[in-house]
C-alpha cells in the first residue's frame, strides 16, 4: 500500500490518499477518518457511505472540502 499526504499551501497535512494493492484508493482526513473511495475499474468515486458522488477520481477535492 502506498500513502500520499495531501497538504495545503502552508504545508499542513489535510489528509491522505491510500492506494491499496487492488488499485482502489481511499481518502482519509488528517484524523484518519475515511472520506471516500475511488474505484479505477469503474472510474467512479464514492463517499464513505458508498454513494456514487462523481465519475472520475475526485478524492483530493473530498479532502480539501473536509479540511
Amino acid at each position: 500500500m502506498s500513502r500520499e499526504a495531501i497538504k495545503d499551501r502552508y504545508q499542513r497535512t489535510l489528509g491522505y490518499i491510500v492506494t491499496e494493492p487492488s488499485g482502489r484508493q481511499k481518502a482519509l482526513n488528517a484524523g484518519q477518518r475515511t472520506l471516500g473511495y475511488y474505484y479505477p475499474q469503474q472510474d467512479v468515486t464514492k463517499d464513505a457511505a458508498q454513494r456514487t458522488i462523481a465519475h472520475g477520481n475526485v478524492l483530493p477535492s473530498l479532502i480539501y472540502h473536509a479540511g
